[in-house]
Protein backbone atom coordinates (compact mmCIF):
# COMPACT_ATOMS: atom_id res chain seq x y z
CA UNK A 1 0.00 0.00 0.00
CA UNK A 2 2.27 3.03 -1.16
CA UNK A 3 -0.52 6.17 -0.52
CA UNK A 4 -4.01 5.87 1.50
CA UNK A 5 -7.02 7.48 0.48
CA UNK A 6 -8.76 9.80 2.59
CA UNK A 7 -11.52 7.09 3.79
CA UNK A 8 -8.40 4.38 4.31
CA UNK A 9 -6.77 7.58 6.28
CA UNK A 10 -9.69 7.79 8.63
CA UNK A 11 -10.07 4.70 9.34
CA UNK A 12 -6.84 4.25 10.00
CA UNK A 13 -6.89 6.54 12.51
CA UNK A 14 -9.77 5.64 14.24
CA UNK A 15 -8.23 1.95 15.02
CA UNK A 16 -4.97 3.51 15.92
CA UNK A 17 -6.50 5.99 18.32
CA UNK A 18 -8.75 3.01 19.64
CA UNK A 19 -5.37 1.02 20.26
CA UNK A 20 -4.81 -1.05 17.48
CA UNK A 21 -1.17 -2.15 16.78
CA UNK A 22 -2.04 -3.76 13.42
CA UNK A 23 -3.19 0.06 12.18
CA UNK A 24 -0.54 1.30 13.66
CA UNK A 25 1.68 -1.13 12.54
CA UNK A 26 0.70 -0.73 8.98
CA UNK A 27 1.17 3.13 9.55
CA UNK A 28 4.74 3.08 10.39
CA UNK A 29 5.79 0.43 7.40
CA UNK A 30 3.90 3.49 5.25
CA UNK A 31 5.45 5.70 6.45
CA UNK A 32 8.60 5.43 7.91
CA UNK A 33 11.03 5.08 4.83
CA UNK A 34 9.75 8.43 2.98
CA UNK A 35 9.82 10.16 6.82
CA UNK A 36 13.59 8.55 7.63
CA UNK A 37 14.41 9.96 4.04
CA UNK A 38 12.93 12.96 4.45
CA UNK A 39 14.69 13.62 8.19
CA UNK A 40 17.65 12.56 6.32
CA UNK A 41 18.05 15.45 3.65
CA UNK A 42 17.87 18.03 6.67
CA UNK A 43 19.69 16.15 9.30
CA UNK A 44 22.25 14.65 6.65
CA UNK A 45 23.35 11.80 9.16
CA UNK A 46 21.35 8.64 8.70
CA UNK A 47 20.96 7.15 12.44
CA UNK A 48 19.97 10.70 13.67
CA UNK A 49 17.31 10.40 10.68
CA UNK A 50 16.22 6.94 11.51
CA UNK A 51 15.64 8.00 15.01
CA UNK A 52 13.94 10.96 14.73
CA UNK A 53 11.60 9.06 12.81
CA UNK A 54 11.00 6.38 15.03
CA UNK A 55 10.91 8.86 18.00
CA UNK A 56 7.83 10.83 15.90
CA UNK A 57 5.62 7.43 15.96
CA UNK A 58 6.54 6.12 19.64
CA UNK A 59 5.58 9.90 20.55
CA UNK A 60 2.50 9.75 17.83
CA UNK A 61 1.77 5.68 19.97
CA UNK A 62 2.09 7.10 23.06
CA UNK A 63 -0.53 10.03 22.53
CA UNK A 64 -3.01 8.61 19.67
CA UNK A 65 -5.70 8.85 21.99
CA UNK A 66 -5.14 12.47 23.02
CA UNK A 67 -4.13 13.99 19.68
CA UNK A 68 -6.46 15.78 16.95
CA UNK A 69 -5.37 15.67 13.36
CA UNK A 70 -6.85 18.53 11.31
CA UNK A 71 -4.46 17.62 8.37
CA UNK A 72 -3.73 14.47 7.11
CA UNK A 73 -2.23 11.71 8.75
CA UNK A 74 0.74 12.14 6.54
CA UNK A 75 0.69 15.39 6.58
CA UNK A 76 1.00 15.44 10.20
CA UNK A 77 3.83 12.81 10.76
CA UNK A 78 5.64 15.22 8.19
CA UNK A 79 5.61 18.41 10.35
CA UNK A 80 6.03 16.22 13.20
CA UNK A 81 9.69 15.13 11.97
CA UNK A 82 10.29 18.92 10.40
CA UNK A 83 9.81 19.96 13.98
CA UNK A 84 12.01 16.91 15.92
CA UNK A 85 14.44 18.03 12.75
CA UNK A 86 14.39 21.42 13.65
CA UNK A 87 14.81 21.27 17.11
CA UNK A 88 17.64 18.60 16.93
CA UNK A 89 19.58 21.11 14.78
CA UNK A 90 18.97 24.27 16.86
CA UNK A 91 20.04 22.25 19.98
CA UNK A 92 23.31 21.33 17.99
CA UNK A 93 23.64 25.00 16.90
CA UNK A 94 23.69 25.71 20.64
CA UNK A 95 25.56 23.40 21.86
CA UNK A 96 28.39 24.14 19.04
CA UNK A 97 28.29 27.96 20.18
CA UNK A 98 28.57 26.76 23.41
CA UNK A 99 31.37 24.45 22.89
CA UNK A 100 33.03 28.04 20.68
CA UNK A 101 32.65 29.90 23.65
CA UNK A 102 33.95 27.74 25.85
CA UNK A 103 37.52 27.13 23.86
CA UNK A 104 37.48 31.30 23.40
CA UNK A 105 37.00 31.35 27.15
CA UNK A 106 40.09 28.95 27.57
CA UNK A 107 41.75 30.52 25.17
CA UNK A 108 41.58 34.40 26.67
CA UNK A 109 41.97 32.49 29.96
CA UNK A 110 45.53 31.18 29.25
CA UNK A 111 46.78 34.50 27.07
CA UNK A 112 45.82 36.38 30.46
CA UNK A 113 47.43 33.57 32.41
CA UNK A 114 50.77 34.53 30.27
CA UNK A 115 49.88 37.92 30.15
CA UNK A 116 49.82 38.26 33.70
CA UNK A 117 52.75 35.98 34.36
CA UNK A 118 55.12 38.21 31.83
CA UNK A 119 53.63 40.93 33.96
CA UNK A 120 54.88 40.05 37.05
CA UNK A 121 58.38 38.66 35.57
CA UNK A 122 58.47 42.45 34.65
CA UNK A 123 57.45 43.93 37.74
CA UNK A 124 59.80 41.85 39.80
CA UNK A 125 63.29 42.32 37.20
CA UNK A 126 61.86 46.54 37.86
CA UNK A 127 62.00 46.14 41.54
CA UNK A 128 65.11 44.27 41.87
CA UNK A 129 66.84 47.30 39.61
CA UNK A 130 65.81 49.83 42.67
CA UNK A 131 68.74 50.51 45.05
CA UNK A 132 69.02 48.25 47.66
CA UNK A 133 67.06 50.41 50.46
CA UNK A 134 64.56 51.74 48.48
CA UNK A 135 63.64 47.53 47.58
CA UNK A 136 63.52 46.63 50.75
CA UNK A 137 60.97 48.93 51.66
CA UNK A 138 59.09 48.48 48.76
CA UNK A 139 58.92 44.83 49.55
CA UNK A 140 58.00 45.03 52.90
CA UNK A 141 55.26 47.61 52.42
CA UNK A 142 54.23 46.24 49.20
CA UNK A 143 54.70 42.47 49.39
CA UNK A 144 55.00 41.87 52.95
CA UNK A 145 52.20 44.04 53.41
CA UNK A 146 53.66 45.97 56.73
CA UNK A 147 52.60 49.52 57.32
CA UNK A 148 55.00 52.46 57.20
CA UNK A 149 55.38 52.82 60.64
CA UNK A 150 56.05 49.13 61.14
CA UNK A 151 58.80 49.13 58.63
CA UNK A 152 60.40 51.77 60.38
CA UNK A 153 60.30 50.56 63.78
CA UNK A 154 61.98 47.50 61.75
CA UNK A 155 64.77 49.23 59.68
CA UNK A 156 65.57 51.89 62.61
CA UNK A 157 64.86 54.65 60.61
CA UNK A 158 61.55 57.45 60.67
CA UNK A 159 58.81 57.16 58.79
CA UNK A 160 59.57 60.10 57.07
CA UNK A 161 62.41 57.89 55.23
CA UNK A 162 60.21 55.43 54.60
CA UNK A 163 57.62 57.49 53.07
CA UNK A 164 60.72 59.21 50.43
CA UNK A 165 62.19 55.35 49.58
CA UNK A 166 58.70 54.74 48.72
CA UNK A 167 58.04 57.75 46.79
CA UNK A 168 61.20 57.41 45.38
CA UNK A 169 60.35 53.37 44.25
CA UNK A 170 57.09 54.28 43.32
CA UNK A 171 58.39 57.17 40.55
CA UNK A 172 61.40 54.52 39.15
CA UNK A 173 59.20 52.23 38.83
CA UNK A 174 56.80 54.39 37.11
CA UNK A 175 59.49 55.23 34.79
CA UNK A 176 60.81 51.68 34.07
CA UNK A 177 57.23 49.82 33.83
CA UNK A 178 55.52 52.76 31.77
CA UNK A 179 52.81 51.83 29.93
CA UNK A 180 52.20 48.84 32.01
CA UNK A 181 48.29 49.86 33.54
CA UNK A 182 48.21 46.63 35.38
CA UNK A 183 51.04 48.14 37.41
CA UNK A 184 49.36 51.18 37.60
CA UNK A 185 46.60 49.71 39.30
CA UNK A 186 48.45 47.42 41.38
CA UNK A 187 50.05 50.56 43.10
CA UNK A 188 46.20 52.07 43.21
CA UNK A 189 45.24 48.99 44.52
CA UNK A 190 47.19 48.39 47.40
CA UNK A 191 48.89 51.81 47.91
CA UNK A 192 47.01 52.37 51.73
CA UNK A 193 49.58 53.67 53.59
Amino acid sequence: MNETTAVEEISLRKEIANGSESAFEKLFRLYYSSLTGYAFNILKDRDLAEGTAQEVFVKFWEKRSEISIEQSLKAYLFRAVFNKCMNLKKHDEVKKSYQTEKLATADQYSDSSLTQWELQEKIELAIQQLPEQCQKIFRLCKIDGMKYKEIADELGISIKTVENQMGKALKILRKSLAGLLAFILYILIFYDN
